[in-house]
C-alpha cells in the first residue's frame, strides 16, 4: 500500500505556500484566483481502523561493542550518527607493553626451541647407539653359531684321529694294494715279454719303452697302495693327534670369545636404553617448556589483536562512551560518559526498527504474529508487522506489548522518535475524505473536484467518521482530484492554474 492513500485516511494535511511542497504524492499545491488551495487523488482506504496505540521507535538491533581487554584508549574514530560496515575501527589501545612483553615472549620462544632441538637431538643420538649395540648382539650370536659349528666339526675330527681307521677303510686300503700288485704283475710281465721280442728284433723300440714305462708306473702305485696300507694299518700320529686337539681347544677359545661379546653387546643394549628413556624425558620436558612458551606468546598475540576495537556489526553508532585517554576494563569502558551504558559503543540496526505497543490484555487475542499495522510519524505514515507479542502482562499498566517492525531503508525515521500506531480491524475500504475537504453549509454536502483545471462543484453522499474523515458513500470516484484544503474559499468554476514550480514529495513506504 503506497503512502498517498494513508495520507488521505489519517488527514494530517497543512495548507502550504506556493513554494512549499506537500508530503503526499498525490496532493498538489495549486493557484485559484482567490487562495491558494491543496487537492488529493481519490483512491479507496482501508476502514474501521482502530486501537490508535502509541510508542518509542528503537533499533531493530542493538549491539554493545566492548574491549577485550585493559588498556589506555589511543585513538577513537568512530561518532554519533555515524554508518559504518562491519570489521570497521572504532578505537585502538594502547600496545607498548605488550609489544614489549611479546619480544620477552619471542626469546623465550626460542630459547624453548633451541633446548627441544638438543633434546631431540640426545635423543636421536641414544637410538642410533641401541641400534648399534642390537647389532653387535646380532653379530656376536652369528660368531657364537659359528664357533659352536667348529667345535663339533673339531671334535669329530679329533675323535676320528684317536679311534684309528675302521675296518672298512683297512679293508679298502688292503684291495688297493691287491689290486696295484695284479696290475704291477701284468706290467712286468709285459715288459719282459717285450724286452725278449725287441732283442730278436720283432718289435719295436718305441713298443719297448711304451712297455717299460707302464711297468715303472705299476710299480709306482703299488708302492703308494703298500704305503696307505701301512698308514691305516698304523693308525694316527702323535702329531696328528696334537693338532685335532688344538683345533677343539682354538674352536673353544672362539665360543668363549664370541660368548663375551653378546654379553658386553647386551650391556650396552640396556645402557643405550637407559639412555633413550633419560632423553625422552628432556624431549618431553624440552616439549612442555615450548608449548609454554608458545601458549603464552599467542596469549600476548590475542591481547594485541584485541586492543583495536572493531564493528561486530553493520549499522549505525547509536551511543559512544569512551574518548582518548581514557583506562578501561576489558568487558567495558569504565563507566558511561554521559550516564548512560557504560559500553565504549552501541551499534544499531536502522533500516529496521521496532516499537512496543502496549496492548489492553482484554484486546490482545485479536492480535496476531504477521498482522500490518499502519505507524505514524506526524505526516508520514508506513505500514509495520507485528513480529512478536510478549507472553506476559505488565504490572503496572495491565498491558501486553506487541512488537511491531517497520522498514526504514533511508533511515529518515530515528530510534526514540514517537509514533502512532493502529491496527486494521477488517479488510472493507472505501473513499474517505478529511474533514475540510467536504462543505457541510446546507443540506447537501459537496467537494470541489479538479476537472481541467476549473473547481467544479460535487454532491456527495457521507457515511460514518474515522479518525477526523468521512466515508464517501457516492459522488467521487476512484482517480478523481478532489481539494481537500481551502475548499471553503472556493467558488464553483474558479480555475485551478497549476504553477511551473509546483513539487511533489515522494512518501516512503
Amino acid at each position: 500500500m503506497n503512502r498517498k492513500g494513508y495520507f488521505a485516511g489519517i488527514a494530517i494535511l497543512l495548507v502550504i505556500s506556493l513554494t512549499a511542497c506537500s508530503t503526499d504524492s498525490s496532493t498538489i499545491a495549486v493557484n485559484t484566483t482567490s487562495s491558494n488551495v491543496t487537492f488529493t487523488t481519490i483512491q479507496k482506504q482501508a476502514l474501521n481502523v482502530n486501537y490508535n496505540l502509541s510508542g518509542t521507535l528503537t533499533a531493530y538491533t542493538e549491539t554493545p561493542i566492548t574491549f577485550r581487554t585493559a588498556g589506555t584508549v589511543t585513538s577513537v574514530k568512530g561518532e554519533i550518527g555515524q554508518q559504518v560496515k562491519k570489521g570497521a575501527v572504532l578505537a585502538t589501545l594502547d600496545t607498548a607493553d605488550l609489544n614489549l612483553s611479546l619480544a620477552d615472549a619471542n626469546q623465550s620462544v626460542a630459547a624453548a626451541q633451541a633446548d627441544l632441538s638438543s633434546a631431540n637431538a640426545s635423543l636421536k643420538d641414544a637410538q642410533a647407539a641401541k641400534q648399534n649395540a642390537m647389532a653387535t648382539v646380532s653379530s656376536a650370536n652369528a660368531q657364537l653359531a659359528s664357533a659352536q659349528a667348529k667345535i663339533d666339526s673339531a671334535r669329530v675330527s679329533e675323535q676320528s684321529v684317536l679311534s684309528g681307521a675302521r675296518s672298512q677303510e683297512k679293508a679298502q686300503s688292503q684291495n688297493a694294494v691287491n689290486k696295484a700288485q695284479t696290475a704291477y704283475n701284468q706290467a712286468k710281465a709285459e715288459a719282459t715279454r717285450s724286452q725278449t721280442l725287441a732283442s730278436n728284433g720283432l718289435l719295436t723300440q718305441q713298443e719297448n719303452e711304451q712297455a717299460q714305462t707302464a711297468l715303472a708306473d705299476a710299480t709306482d702305485s703299488l708302492k703308494d697302495a703298500q704305503a696307505k696300507l701301512s698308514l691305516t694299518l698304523e693308525g694316527a700320529s702323535d702329531s696328528e693327534r696334537a693338532d685335532a686337539a688344538s683345533a677343539v681347544t682354538q674352536a673353544q677359545t672362539g665360543i668363549a670369545s664370541a660368548q663375551a661379546t653378546i654379553e658386553q653387546a647386551k650391556a650396552s643394549v640396556a645402557q643405550a636404553e637407559a639412555g633413550i628413556a633419560q632423553s625422552q624425558a628432556g624431549v618431553d620436558k624440552a616439549k612442555a617448556s615450548y608449548d609454554q612458551a608458545i601458549t603464552a606468546k599467542n596469549k600476548i598475540v590475542l591481547s594485541l589483536s584485541y586492543t583495536t576495537l572493531k564493528a561486530q556489526t553493520s549499522g549505525v553508532i547509536l551511543e559512544k562512551n569512551v574518548s582518548v585517554g581514557q583506562t578501561v576494563s576489558a568487558g567495558s569502558s569504565g563507566g558511561g560518559a554521559m550516564g548512560g551504558s557504560s559500553d565504549p559503543f552501541v551499534i544499531g540496526e536502522t533500516t529496521r526498527l521496532k516499537v512496543l505497543l502496549p496492548v489492553a490484555d482484554s484486546e490482545i487475542s485479536q492480535w496476531k504474529v504477521g498482522q500490518e499495522v499502519s505507524v505514524s510519524l506526524y505526516d508520514d505514515v508506513r505500514i509495520g508487522k507485528v513480529t512478536k507479542l510478549y507472553p506476559q502482562t505488565n504490572e503496572s499498566t495491565g498491558s501486553i506489548n506487541a512488537e511491531v517492525t517497520v522498514s526504514n531503508p533511508k533511515q529518515d525515521w530515528k530510534p526514540g522518535q514517537v509514533v502512532k500506531a493502529s491496527r486494521q480491524a477488517t479488510t472493507q475500504k472505501g473513499i474517505l475524505l478529511p474533514v475540510e475537504a467536504v462543505i457541510s453549509t446546507g443540506d447537501k454536502p459537496y467537494v470541489f473536484k479538479n476537472i481541467k483545471g476549473k473547481a467544479v462543484q460535487t454532491f456527495v453522499t457521507v457515511g460514518e467518521s474515522y479518525n477526523n474523515q468521512y466515508v464517501i458513500k457516492s459522488g467521487l470516484q476512484v482517480g478523481e482530484q478532489v481539494v481537500v484544503q481551502g475548499a471553503d474559499r472556493l467558488f464553483n468554476g474558479d480555475t485551478l492554474a497549476i504553477p511551473k514550480n509546483a513539487q511533489e514529495v515522494t512518501a516512503h513506504d
